[in-house]
């Protein structure tokens, strides 16, 4: 049914509810606790184009902006206000958004000091003041110069009055400028009131008949932006793929131990460190011997071995492993001795899941021990091309650790993306029930990255 609205140009706002989930608490991966049903519903919507909103008023909104514009190009916009605090507010609020502030090249930025003054500092989102309140000509040069940098929409926050008590006379001249600047810049526009009681429906539907969207409330109005820009982003990629078969439902599995998974994995093209499984403490401190220190020791059998302190790091001699080995034979079946991965940029966690009506639902994101209270995660629905691979890492707020942080290196973002792709070769290959690494090390970049811990659940009827 997405589809067939696509094709005929009719976009489609959803508004799901059920985010909490209290079964995610039973669920033995990371990765299940991270993604659930509605991470692989919001993965289906983005993959189908069909917009999502979490409130009401954020659905009307998103309704009455696509009836005007219809699916925006991008997710660039651009703020016009005549008051700081409420260009303040407009930055907080794209903050946890896919929305960015269109950058000023130095043709708008000299065409906004000309009209603005040496007074007003300018920058998007843009405070103009109330300098040129009024002045309908430097209103419309102002406004004509953020449009020329090309947003995707352009947004004046404006409160109007309502005309049975105020005269709104005083408005007009700000309106017409905003109205004469998108017509000849040919840019969209809508203008955003921070409260629904200060956009008088006669004012709203004025607006209308001008070609600019009404909105009301700042959080409602960039909802509504960010699920149109999500459709029109979902308009223009190619058709995606059939989506990878659900199977019969969840199902128990099996769960073979860390170092099985990664015999498993490495198979399939995962990179892993390298490692040795071993059941006593002499042998342990052989395979140590053999692999070079810093080591890793783990217990195997344990689903989360921090919890139980199932796992020791960076012992480097003999002796150390030794005293570790003994200590944690006692927890699990056998140990894995492991060379410890060094140049660490980023840990993140890699994830599939099967979701009993939309297949598998890969998670990526922040990882370690705080995976689960960063959630710092995207869902995306198997299978996956590159380029949404790509966009989905992007999108995390930990991306910025990847592309090299205050002058630390940047990290292997293409040995990370191979991973994620073999990932899926091997999901497709498996009969998977859940798939967890975490920590993925990415080391500096053409360092590679490697699957330091993996916890794996396969299908029964395939053992």
């Amino acid at each position: 049914h997405a589809d067939a609205a696509a094709a005929k140009g009719k976009p489609v706002v959803a508004l799901k509810v059920g985010r909490s989930e209290p079964a995610r608490a039973a669920a033995v991966t990371h990765t299940a606790s991270l993604a659930g049903s509605d991470a692989g519903a919001d993965a289906l919507f983005r993959r189908l184009g069909i917009g999502r909103v979490e409130t009401i008023p954020a659905f009307l909104e998103a309704l009455k902006l696509l009836h005007l514009h219809g699916p925006l190009a991008g997710f660039k916009i651009a703020s016009l206000s005549c008051s700081g605090g409420e260009a303040a507010i407009m930055a907080d609020a794209v903050l946890d958004t896919r929305l960015r502030f269109q950058a000023l090249a130095p043709p708008q930025v000299a065409r906004l000091k000309a009209a603005l003054g040496p007074r007003v500092t300018v920058a998007n989102p843009l405070d103009y003041h109330t300098y040129i309140w009024g002045d309908e000509p430097a209103m419309t040069e102002t406004f004509s110069a953020m449009a020329a940098a090309g947003a995707d929409l352009n947004l004046l926050v404006l409160d109007l009055p309502r005309g049975d008590c105020c005269d709104e006379s005083g408005w007009m001249p700000t309106l017409r400028a905003f109205e004469s600047a998108l017509a000849v810049e040919g840019g969209k526009g809508a203008v955003v009131a921070t409260l629904p009681e200060n956009l008088p429906e006669a004012s709203a539907r004025d607006l209308l008949s001008r070609g600019i969207a009404p909105l009301s409330g700042i959080a409602e109005a960039l909802a509504a932006v960010e699920a149109a820009a999500g459709i029109g982003a979902a308009w223009s990629r190619p058709e995606a793929p059939a989506l990878l078969r659900a199977g019969g439902g969840r199902c128990a599995g099996v769960t073979p131990d860390e170092a099985a998974a990664k015999v498993r994995l490495a198979a399939a093209g995962v990179a892993v460190p390298s490692g040795k499984a071993v059941e006593t403490v002499e042998d342990a401190v052989s395979a140590a011997e053999a692999l070079g220190y810093p080591i890793a020791l783990k217990a195997l059998g344990l689903a989360h071995k921090t919890e139980v302190e199932g796992l020791r790091l960076g012992l480097r001699n003999a002796e150390a492993v030794g005293s570790a080995a003994e200590a944690l034979l006692a927890l699990g079946a056998g140990l894995l001795v492991e060379r410890m991965v060094e140049g660490v940029v980023a840990e993140l966690i890699l994830g599939l899941q099967r979701d009993p009506q939309l297949g598998l639902v890969l998670t990526l994101g922040a990882g370690g021990v705080l995976a689960e209270l960063l959630q710092d995660t995207r869902s995306l629905l198997l299978p996956a091309s590159e380029t949404e691979v790509r966009s989905a890492i992007a999108e995390l707020k930990i991306a910025r650790l990847l592309q090299g942080y205050r002058g630390r290196p940047a990290g292997d973002l293409e040995a990370l993306i191979s991973m994620v792709m073999a990932l899926q070769r091997f999901a497709e290959a498996e009969a998977l029930e859940e798939l967890d690494l975490n920590p993925v090390i990415v080391c500096e970049a053409g360092q590679g990255a490697f699957a330091a811990d993996a916890l794996l659940r396969i299908r029964e009827e395939n053992q």
